[in-house]
């Protein structure tokens, strides 16, 4: 495991779909999907590391915090730019990412640099470390020139670039977002039992209601009496 790790690290990190940065690190977990992805060892883990480093008089990697680097790495290959990169070269973005790609262009997200391979299964092998089911772009690197892209080699197997315009890659059609079906009128409810459905009506003049005879009968009736036996009231 020692030499495997000094290899990737120390000499070959571009066959394995890995750029280290400008002191030689790379991130403990992306380095970890490049190893398990070697049939043999996917049964590495962070606490395999640990144990190497304990282990061995010598260890061949240092890891600070999140990252990891060779101790030796004189055989790292260099970064060269690139005037004349390969016609086609492929690289991998989410599935989510697509439709704004689309319109505004690769940017760098995961790592430094937007990385592009000669191979096309390599730039799925390093798409699917970040996603099941990446959608593969394909850069047409004479259209990126046209359009002031420079491209940087990193080993053999790689390539590095800021940014990439919409106009020079392309891709599968989006998908076709599938009709919304039309909401269904909701019938009105029925009122319920015990109630009734309050609808306001026109304001109308109603005729004063007048008294029933009998009642001014009565209450003429009383005032007779009152004037005739005065006393008794």
């Amino acid at each position: 495991m020692a030499k495997f790790c000094a290899y990737i690290l120390g000499r070959r990190p571009d066959e394995f779909g890995l750029v280290p940065d400008a002191d030689g690190y790379v991130k403990v977990k992306e380095f970890l999907k490049a190893v398990s992805e070697t049939e043999g060892w996917g049964h590495v883990r962070r606490a395999s590391l640990n144990e190497m480093l304990l282990v061995c008089q010598k260890p061949p990697v240092e890891i600070t915090s999140d990252r990891i680097r060779a101790t030796e790495r004189s055989h790292l290959p260099r970064r060269a730019s690139c005037p004349t990169p390969p016609k086609l070269l492929y690289t991998c973005i989410r599935q989510k990412a697509y439709p704004v790609v689309l319109e505004n262009g690769v940017t760098p997200t995961h790592h430094a640099e937007i990385i592009c391979c000669p191979d096309e299964e390599m730039a799925r092998r390093i798409g699917r470390r970040r996603s099941n089911d990446p959608v593969c772009l394909t850069i047409h690197t004479a259209r990126a020139k046209e359009s002031g892209v420079s491209f940087t080699q990193v080993g053999e197997e790689l390539y590095t670039t800021d940014f990439l315009p919409p106009e020079c890659f392309s891709g599968p059609p989006l998908p076709k977002e599938p009709e919304k079906p039309a909401k269904p009128e909701k019938p009105e409810a029925p009122p319920k039992p015990g109630s009734f459905a309050m609808t306001p009506q026109p304001a109308q003049n109603k005729p004063a209601k007048s008294k029933p005879k009998w009642k001014k009968k009565k209450k003429r009736d009383r005032k007779d009496k009152k004037q005739l036996w005065p006393d008794e009231y």
